[in-house]
């Protein structure tokens, strides 16, 4: 992509959305071109894990660009998979390894950057045959615009298969970032969730079982799509590194939050964990 055409994309972008939509319908920004531009997807067969069927989902990212998790931040499109086309799969589980933030004049994004590898467990239908295991996959990559792509993926699973001792070692890389369940050390546990305010100045406070550094640690709440919770920050007013503190964007009434299951994704540094939790 010249320089000249993403400057005439990113005007078009801001000064006249439904040209831009014009612009690209006509075949500027085509998800091909823009597959190869700026991303490229694959699926690839591993070795089976405790007799379960493995393979993954490789999308590698041109330098400063991103791609979303499956929350994708307060705007963005989280990927969508379609495996209608596969033949002998009885269902495919997705594993997400542990997500970051990005924040820029936009907003706030939540996603990877580089490279990601979804690990995926696949289950035959008959374990005596090969999965042909095939993708429609639409997902969106972002640098300073964003670009939506379709590929269309395909590999063929064997029983037996165990693929590339390269493709092995990556995705055993990325299956370890996976957030850990609670429970098992990672990191402390969230103890407690509650709403403090109201409005347009409520906070989510998340309390755990110890300390943590305030500058490492992100905070990923799932659970109630009405609201977006901002980054955490310390609990204002206190030298107290265990409760944290989220804005909420959208919350109208917090009488619609208390009660309700929410699903927290915590990392600090290279660690992170998963856990649900009710609202107090």
């Amino acid at each position: 992509m010249t320089l000249l055409l993403q400057i005439m994309r990113t005007k078009l972008l801001m000064l006249n959305p439904v040209a831009f939509v014009v612009f690209f319908m006509l075949g500027y920004v085509s998800a091909a071109a823009a597959a190869l531009d700026h991303s490229a997807a694959r699926l690839f067969q591993a070795r089976p894990q405790h007799g379960a069927w493995t393979a993954g989902l490789e999308i590698k990212l041109a330098e400063g660009w991103k791609t979303y998790w499956r929350l994708p931040g307060d705007s963005g499109v989280p990927p969508q998979f379609d495996w209608s086309r596969s033949t002998n799969l009885a269902a495919v589980t997705i594993g997400w390894p542990a997500p970051r933030r990005f924040t820029d004049a936009a907003g706030e994004a939540i996603g990877y950057h580089d490279k990601i590898v979804l690990p995926l467990r696949v289950d035959p239908a008959d374990p005596q045959k090969p999965i042909g295991l095939a993708l429609s996959l639409f997902y969106a990559v972002c640098k300073d615009i964003c670009i939506p792509v379709q590929e269309e993926l395909a590999v063929e699973i064997h029983p037996h298969g165990r693929g590339s001792a390269a493709d092995q070692a990556l995705l055993a890389d990325f299956a370890s970032r996976i957030p850990a369940s609670s429970g098992t050390g990672s990191l402390p546990r969230i103890h407690a969730l509650r709403v403090i305010g109201s409005g347009a100045g409520s906070v989510l406070e998340v309390s755990v079982e110890g300390k943590l550094p305030p500058e490492s640690i992100d905070i990923f709440v799932e659970g109630y799509p009405k609201a977006y919770f901002r980054k955490p920050s310390a609990a204002e007013g206190t030298n107290d590194a265990s409760r944290f503190r989220l804005k909420i964007d959208g919350l109208t009434d917090v009488a619609e939050l208390r009660g309700r299951e929410l699903t927290l994704t915590l990392t600090s540094g290279a660690r992170s964990l998963v856990q649900t939790m009710i609202v107090e």
